[in-house]
């Protein structure tokens, strides 16, 4: 099993709806996109902490409004046929995936504690509010204490704990969280690792493996689910 990574980043601008719609193209069932909020609290689909990289803008997401980001051009800097592409808000991302029989892996993207109350309630109200199947939906965070809020609020989603290493202490988490999944940087998992995390009975994913000559090594590790940038590749 394929995840496009950010959508499809390597076929089309990060975190939007077209890169969305290009993982779909490229016949993967999982897509993975990040989320954070805006400065008045809207769910906003964005990796980094500020919009330098991937916009004509500049500043970080926190302190710009709604209204200010979606007037920022987030495809341009990816190919001048995107140009007019925008930041999709969470709203109309899972729109898109139903759209396209996507299942979410929805990765809340914390930079400072502060956020993660906030994040974490609004992304849940959206949920219940737009009555999203909880089956094609997955949380994944670095954030332990947004997994654990994530937990209390709805303890129905799935909710996936990404580390870049593993470390044998780290089994005391699923005890608490109850994880579906953890998500690990491929560079860093090996063989004794791999066995390690699924006698726990959780799914192994991996990120973010851009070599697809790898994936038969990895499979045979014991790993479910591979996140690229390149899914047309897998």
């Amino acid at each position: 099993m394929i995840t496009g990574h950010r959508g499809a980043a390597s076929l089309a601008p990060e975190n939007t709806l077209v890169s969305i719609e290009q993982a779909a193209k490229a016949g993967v069932h999982w897509v993975e996109i990040d989320v954070q909020l805006s400065a008045d609290d809207v769910p906003m689909v964005f990796h980094d902490k500020t919009v330098n990289r991937c916009t004509n803008g500049e500043g970080n997401i926190a302190d710009l409004d709604l209204n200010t980001l979606k007037t920022l051009d987030a495809g341009g800097w990816f190919g001048s046929e995107f140009v007019g592409v925008s930041i999709p808000t969470l709203s109309e991302a899972l729109d898109k995936c139903l759209e396209l029989d996507l299942t979410l892996n929805l990765e809340l993207k914390i930079y400072e504690e502060k956020a993660i109350i906030p994040l974490v309630n609004q992304v849940i109200s959206l949920i219940k509010s737009k009555q999203f199947p909880l089956d094609r939906l997955l949380i994944s965070s670095f954030k332990v204490d947004a997994l654990r809020l994530c937990k209390e609020l709805m303890p129905q989603i799935r909710r996936g704990y990404i580390c870049e290493v593993w470390d044998e202490s780290n089994a005391g988490l699923l005890q608490d969280l109850a994880l579906y999944s953890v998500h690990i940087d491929h560079q860093k998992l090996d063989e004794k690792t791999a066995k390690s995390i699924k006698t726990l009975g959780v799914m192994l994913k991996i990120w973010t493996l851009n070599d697809a000559q790898q994936a038969a090594k990895f499979y045979a590790l014991g790993v479910d689910n591979i996140i690229t940038d390149i899914p047309n590749k897998f």
